[in-house]
């Protein structure tokens, strides 16, 4: 950390916008003590597009990786992806919830790849959030090995 930088933080959470998501993801950071621990950035499906090799969204996502990581010491990159996600599914023709599911987590894989490339000291977390309801009042988090 640089003697100008006077404040850090943890970890560097990609989520994505869904407005629905946007409490229970709150509460998540805080029961696992990253509020107000975390900086936080809110791309439509999350890290997709690192995995697709979007370059615009590549450039973006490493950008903030290297500006949490330099600037505020993150350790820890968070890949937070959920249920029920629109850019997925304008993507894909899921059969079911198991199929998305899977084909986000190889993403995240993918994602994970890619940050360690650049970032080799880094851990990164994979985290699906599962929507128990279609308003996302009810959703349980679950960390992806």
């Amino acid at each position: 950390m640089s003697e100008n930088n006077k404040h850090s933080c943890s970890s560097i959470l990609f989520k994505c916008i869904d407005y629905r998501l946007q409490n229970e993801t709150k509460r998540w950071l805080a029961e696992n003590n990253l509020a107000g621990d975390c900086d936080v950035v809110s791309v439509a499906g999350a890290s997709k597009g690192l995995s697709d090799d979007e370059p615009a969204v590549v450039k973006l996502l490493l950008d903030q990786v290297k500006i949490s990581h330099d600037l505020h010491s993150a350790k820890k990159v968070i890949l937070l992806h959920h249920s029920d996600c629109g850019r997925y599914k304008a993507a894909y023709e899921f059969e079911n919830e198991e199929e998305e599911k899977l084909t986000q987590i190889t993403d995240m894989k993918k994602s994970e790849e890619i940050i360690k490339k650049h970032f080799p000291d880094m851990e990164v977390q994979k985290v699906w959030a599962q929507m128990l309801d279609s308003e996302g009042k009810s959703v349980e988090f679950q960390i992806i090995p």
